[in-house]
């Protein structure tokens, strides 16, 4: 299991207690304490003394909070756990835990049932008035970046995390994975509670305008960003968040700057983009209309 964590004294201890009530622990975890100027490390640490397969490790002084230090850091830990024998590589989040104690048993028996299952994760949750709820953005066809567990042969083949400074390491392993023939599965009934809300981290609005920076940097399809930003119009956390998001999507786009990814990868993202598109428009097409009648 690899985590990165930065100025996450808040949260840390209990998602390690998170950890350790699971009924299927990992062998090893190493947490990279990546530059924390706050009691990270220490919590760690005490941990560590008292479990001999968690190993705290320092990633070094990596400046501000920033998606491409994050990846840097889950891949250093990855180095260190290469000479262990293992099948599956598990992320955590140092600032996700699970509702359920057996939440690394039921995603391996997935991966148990399907060889080519490559990727698998929960459901993300997050506080919306004060109650755990699920999160808009979740999505069966995707799995979370934060709690996800890959089999080995697939974290290997898709070469793991590139750091990406827009974000998006997670979703460009995702693509890679499905280009080379792996499934991704989510269990929508295995939460995953989020304590720091998504992009909260140096403002909300800055976050949702930085996500629509990663939609146009992996050449997201202008019609499905269009469309899935204004489902997301009134969620949460704030009206117009995905307004937000899309003003970020066309900075871009207007500037003239180019798809970070590789042709291939962007065709092959636009091309899933423009079916799941087609599902939403059909599924919103069979809805009967108000005061239709349905048939029975």
């Amino acid at each position: 299991m690899m985590t990165a964590a930065k100025d996450e004294g808040d949260y840390i201890g209990g998602v390690i207690e998170a950890v350790l009530k699971q009924t299927v622990r990992p062998i090893a975890w190493f947490i990279m304490d990546d530059g924390s100027s706050d009691q990270t490390a220490a919590i760690v640490q005490s941990y560590a003394d008292k479990h001999p397969w968690i190993h705290l490790q320092s990633a070094g002084q990596r400046g501000g909070r920033n998606f491409g230090s994050q990846y840097k850091a889950m891949m250093a830990a990855y180095e260190l756990a290469k000479p262990l024998e293992f099948d599956f590589v598990a992320v955590l989040d140092a600032d996700q835990a699970f509702e359920r104690n057996d939440y690394y048993e039921t995603l391996l028996g997935e991966f148990h049932r399907d060889s080519r299952l490559g990727i698998a994760s929960g459901f993300i949750y997050e506080r919306q008035n004060g109650v755990w709820a699920n999160r808009r953005a979740n999505s069966e066809d995707s799995v979370t970046g934060g709690t996800t567990l890959f089999r080995r042969e697939c974290f290997d083949q898709t070469g793991g995390y590139r750091p990406l400074f827009y974000g998006g390491s997670d979703w460009l392993m995702q693509i890679d994975a499905r280009m080379a023939g792996w499934k991704i599965k989510t269990r929508p009934d295995q939460h995953i509670y989020h304590f720091r809300p998504t992009s909260s981290a140096g403002g909300i609005w800055k976050g949702l305008f930085k996500q629509g920076l990663m939609d146009a940097s992996f050449g997201s399809h202008p019609v499905f960003e269009i469309f899935k930003c204004c489902r997301r119009v009134t969620s949460y956390p704030f009206v117009f968040g995905g307004l937000v998001r899309l003003c970020g999507y066309f900075s871009w786009k207007l500037r003239g700057r180019k798809p970070l990814l590789k042709p291939e990868q962007v065709a092959f993202l636009r091309r899933e983009q423009v079916a799941k598109l087609r599902r939403w428009l059909s599924f919103s097409s069979a809805k009967p209309q108000v005061g239709q009648l349905q048939q029975t």
